[in-house]
């Protein structure tokens, strides 16, 4: 039976074809070039020895990679994770894929099956794959105006900020009114964090010129997107990993560049969508 007691964890790694061995049944759907799965429940649930109410561990694929791409590092991108496991004690990478997930019923993983105890997670990795998983559940539901009235930034940064990929951890944006749909005349007030890695020389002077380039452009897209209503920033400002706070991760949202693409028509204004009703 389940218990309590179980070696597995998130970030726990098996092989598939340990899985196939055991029963070719549970990894039928499987693509053939999948090699390993990691678990991405949280630990509480998979502890959890009320099967009835938690029934199933999920894992997704992972793929043994020769080097991390910036873009997927730091749970930046919602579907990709490249994360650093520790195989024998030896760091090596992995790449997660967030889709499609595997569910396995708790009966089927024991008694006879248990994760592969070479692959290991430091601290700093797990709390990345926490971010990761987080970051999926969460909703982010960005008031459409806003995203709109903010889009020559995202814009932006999804082109430039691939120079700075590999020192920025992410971005984080606090905006007032939360949640509000505005009509084109009352504006957002937002502020927006660049949060870079301090294991790059350089980061800081990267992060705070793209910081300061943004800051010297926002005028001119508060121009450009003035017929979706207004915005003033308070502050564009690069914070150290280590000055980023819990008060500042509590009162902001980590927003990943995708999000802004779920606009799929041009956004116009309440004043707007009015004039052409009349």
């Amino acid at each position: 039976m389940w218990n309590r007691d179980t070696n597995w964890r998130q970030g726990s790694v098996i092989k598939v074809e340990t899985l196939r061995n055991y029963n070719p049944g549970l990894v039928r759907n499987l693509a053939e070039d999948v090699v390993y799965l990691c678990v991405v429940s949280n630990d509480g649930d998979i502890i959890n020895d009320n099967v009835m109410l938690e029934p199933v561990v999920e894992f997704v694929d992972a793929k043994l990679i020769a080097a991390p791409h910036p873009a997927y590092t730091n749970a930046k991108h919602p579907s990709i994770l490249h994360l650093t496991y520790l195989l024998d004690g030896e760091k090596i990478m992995l790449e997660l894929k967030a889709s499609p997930k595997l569910g396995l019923s708790k009966h089927n993983l024991v008694p006879a099956l248990q994760p592969d105890e070479r692959f290991s997670l430091d601290e700093a990795a797990k709390s990345t794959l926490q971010a990761w998983m987080s970051f999926r559940y969460r909703r982010r539901d960005l008031p459409r105006a806003f995203v709109a009235r903010t889009m020559p930034i995202w814009n932006y940064l999804k082109k430039e900020g691939k120079k700075y990929a590999t020192h920025a951890m992410g971005y984080w944006v606090n905006y007032d009114p939360r949640g509000e749909e505005l009509a084109g005349n009352v504006p957002y007030l937002f502020s927006l964090y660049i949060v870079y890695s301090n294991r790059h020389h350089d980061a800081r002077e990267q992060s705070e010129k793209l910081a300061l380039e943004i800051r010297n452009r926002f005028p001119d897209w508060q121009e450009a997107v003035k017929e979706t209503g207004e915005i003033e920033m308070h502050e564009c400002r690069a914070y150290g990993e280590d000055c980023f706070t819990l008060s500042d991760l509590q009162n902001c949202i980590h927003f990943n560049l995708d999000q802004a693409g779920f606009i799929s028509e041009p956004f116009r204004s309440r004043e707007a969508e009015d004039s052409d009703k009349a």
